[in-house]
Formats: C-alpha cells, structure tokens, sequence
C-alpha cells in the first residue's frame, strides 16, 4: 500500500527538499497532528485593521501565549486550527486549479507559496469572497514565513489591511510536535 503524498510536498514538488527537515515534518501530514509551543502577537491600532482582525478571529496581542496548531488532512486539503491561549481560528488549506489556497470562512485567498533561502514563503496573490474576486486594492498584504532556527520551527505571519497598509496583525514564535 502506497501512502498519498502530503499536500505541501506535492504541491511545491523538489523545492520542497530546499526546506530544513523540521519545516518538512511539520507538513509531513500522513494523518491529524498537532505542534505546541509559544508566540507573540501584536495588533495593528487603527479601527479598519482591528475590525478585519476581527472579522477573521485573529488572537489579541499579547507578548507571550501558548499556542497549539492542529493540522488534519481531510478532502484533498489540511483543516488548519489554530489556538492562542483561548482564541482560535481556522483555515482550509487545498491545491485549487494548480493554486495553493487558503479559505477563511467565505473568504478564500490565492498563495504565491514558494522557497527561498531554506525558509517557506506564504504571500497573498488573489482573493475572492466565494465566487466573487476581490480588486487587488482589497487583497491584504501577507509577509509570512515557517523557517527553522536552533533546531526548532519558527513561524513569523504579519499581515497589513487591505486599501490603508495598516499592520493588522503580526503573529511569531515556535512549535514542536506533540509525542
């Protein structure tokens, strides 16, 4: 019996092997796995940035939180959930037309997932609200990585609003996997 390859080694198929072997086995998903660790988390100020923050159930800020990711591979994708200390957010991760995306609820978004430099790169190309896409003035700004460090797998997610730039949210720190 031949075991189905995970859905981020498939999808970036020999630049996966360019990643450091702690950001390949947290992909590595062969069935539900769940990573803990810390992170910090700050929030942009301004009322539009706080408010699609909200809207997506991103976690308030805080300087130092335990975090726990659950990672399920389920219908040809990962059902991510992430918890910061009590807060929680999901999001559905699948191949789509040749496309990594990534679906918030209603809102799902087109990511430019590549390698560079031994770090996995994460930016926002496109995003619809179900069938309907979004102008790229409406796209928020994605900088976001998985890198390891020490030894260790490191996370580093900071998004900007769309229309203003504004910092909504920026979310970092560390995992490692549960026994």
């Amino acid at each position: 019996m031949t075991s189905k390859v995970p859905l981020f080694a498939g999808y970036l198929g020999a630049d996966y092997n360019a990643l450091p072997p702690v950001v390949r086995d947290l992909h590595d998903l062969r069935g539900p796995t769940v990573w803990r660790g810390r992170a910090s988390v700050t929030r942009g100020a301004s009322l539009w940035a706080r408010l699609i923050a909200f809207l997506f159930r991103f976690p308030p800020a805080t300087d130092n939180i335990d975090v726990t990711v659950t990672m399920t591979p389920q219908q040809g994708g990962e059902l991510w959930q992430r918890q910061f200390g009590a807060a929680r957010f999901w999001s559905f991760l699948r191949v789509q037309d040749g496309q990594m995306t990534e679906r918030f609820g209603p809102f799902t978004f087109t990511l430019g997932l590549h390698v560079a430099e031994g770090q996995l790169h994460f930016p926002v190309q496109a995003g619809r609200v179900g069938p309907v896409p979004f102008p790229r003035f409406l796209l928020p700004i994605s900088v976001a990585r998985e890198y390891e460090d020490a030894g260790r797998f490191h996370f580093d997610v900071a998004l900007s609003a769309p229309i203003t730039g504004a910092p909504m949210v920026h979310y970092r720190g560390w995992l490692a996997p549960t026994a």
